[in-house]
C-alpha cells in the first residue's frame, strides 16, 4: 500500500514540571510489504513508577511480533488476509513479549541497583505496592512487577490488502475513507473514562485488546486513505462529548496542509508547533500522534474534496490550533 508513515511524541507540562520523563512513546516500522505504526501512553500514576519504560517497551514488543507474524509470511505481494485465529495469537504474543521484556528490565535493574535507587518516581509509590515490589516471595513480585510499567497501546499494521488495528486502553483511532467519511473503527471500551483505562499490565490483558480489520480495495469508496492514532493527550484537548468532531476537524486540516505544502513541511509543523501548542494550551499531558496517509495525491485530494468542495491552499497548522483550554480541568492525574 502507498501509505506515508509518521509518528511523533511530545512531553507536556503536566509531568515535565515534576521532572518526570515523557510517558508517551511512538514508532513506525517498514518491512518489505508490511508497514506498522504505534503509540503508547504510560499511566503516570503513583504505583506505575516506570511507565515511561513500559510504553517504550510496548512499542518494541509490538514491532518484534510484527516481524515474526508478518515479516516471513508477507515477504511477497501474494499476501493472505488476517484470520481471526491469527489475530488472537498475535495479540497474545504481543502481550507475552511485553511481559518478557518487562521482566528482563526489572531483573537487570535489580542486579545493578537497589529497588528504587535513583528513581525519582519511586517515592510516590504507595506503601502497599512498595511491599509487593520488594517482597521476598518471588510469586508476589512476579504478579505485581508489571504494574510498575503500566501502559496503553494503539497500533496499525498494513499488509497489501488489509489493515489490522489493535488497541488496549484509551486513545483514539480515526479513519478517513475515500468517500470523505470519517469513523472511529476500533470497538469502544466502556471501561475507559477519564483516568480509568485498561492496561497491558493487567492479568489476561490480551483478552482486553480490541481489534478491527479494514479491507483496502482501491476500487471501493470505503477504502481508507488515512489512519490516525492518538494518545489521550490529544483527545483531552477537546470537550469529552464532542471529541470526535474536533479530531475529524484537526485531521482534515493536516490533510489540507499535506495537499497544499507536502508531507515534509506539514510534519515539521506538527512536531515543531502543533503538538507543543496543543499540550500547552489544552490537555497539559504528554501527547502522541501517528498516521498512515495515502501518498497517492489524487486519491487523497478526492477524499478531501468530499469534506471541503471549495478547497483552497492552507496556511500553517499553528493558525488552525483549536483546543479547549478548559479541558485540562477535566483531566485527573
Amino acid at each position: 500500500m502507498d501509505f506515508r508513515m509518521f509518528t511523533a511524541s511530545n512531553p507536556g507540562p503536566k509531568y515535565a514540571k515534576k521532572k518526570w520523563a515523557c510517558q508517551d512513546n511512538s514508532g513506525k516500522k517498514d518491512l518489505a510489504y508490511v508497514k506498522a505504526i504505534a503509540v503508547a501512553d504510560g499511566h503516570g500514576s503513583s504505583d506505575c513508577f516506570r511507565s515511561e519504560l513500559g510504553s517504550s517497551i510496548a512499542i518494541r514488543a509490538f514491532f518484534n511480533e510484527v516481524e515474526i507474524f508478518c515479516g516471513k509470511e508477507c515477504d511477497d505481494p501474494g499476501l493472505s488476509k488476517f484470520s481471526e485465529t491469527g489475530i488472537n495469537n498475535f495479540k497474545y504474543a504481543v502481550w507475552c513479549e511485553w511481559k518478557k521484556l518487562i521482566k528482563e528490565d526489572w531483573e537487570k535493574r535489580l542486579i545493578n541497583q537497589v529497588l528504587g535507587e535513583n528513581e525519582l518516581r519511586f517515592e510516590f509509590v504507595s506503601e502497599k505496592y512498595k511491599d509487593r515490589f520488594s517482597s521476598e516471595d518471588p510469586d508476589i513480585v512476579e504478579r505485581y512487577l508489571y504494574t510498575a510499567y503500566g501502559t496503553t497501546l494503539l497500533c496499525a499494521v498494513v499488509i497489501e490488502s488489509q489493515i489490522l488495528l489493535i488497541q488496549i486502553g484509551d486513545g483514539t483511532c480515526v479513519m478517513l475513507q475515500k468517500n470523505g467519511e470519517y469513523s472511529t473503527p476500533i470497538p469502544y471500551d466502556e471501561d475507559n473514562f477519564l483516568n480509568v483505562t485498561a492496561s497491558l499490565c493487567e492479568e489476561g490483558a490480551n483478552r482486553k485488546i480490541r481489534h478491527k480489520v479494514i479491507d483496502c480495495n482501491p476500487d471501493s469508496l470505503t477504502m481508507p486513505v488515512a489512519i490516525f492514532l492518538s494518545t489521550d493527550g490529544i483527545d483531552d484537548c477537546y470537550p469529552v462529548y464532542h471529541n470526535e468532531h474536533y479530531l475529524y476537524r484537526l485531521y482534515s486540516i493536516i490533510i489540507e496542509n499535506i495537499l497544499a505544502i507536502g508531507f515534509s513541511k506539514t510534519e515539521a509543523e506538527i512536531e515543531g508547533d502543533l503538538l507543543i501548542g496543543m499540550t500547552e494550551k489544552g490537555s497539559q499531558d504528554d501527547i502522541s500522534l501517528a498516521y498512515l496517509i495515502s501518498e497517492n495525491m489524487e486519491r487523497l485530494r478526492e477524499a478531501y474534496e468530499y469534506i471541503n468542495p471549495s478547497f483552497k491552499v492552507a496556511g500553517n497548522l499553528d493558525n488552525h490550533l483549536d483546543v479547549d483550554e478548559n479541558s485540562q480541568d477535566e483531566v485527573q492525574e
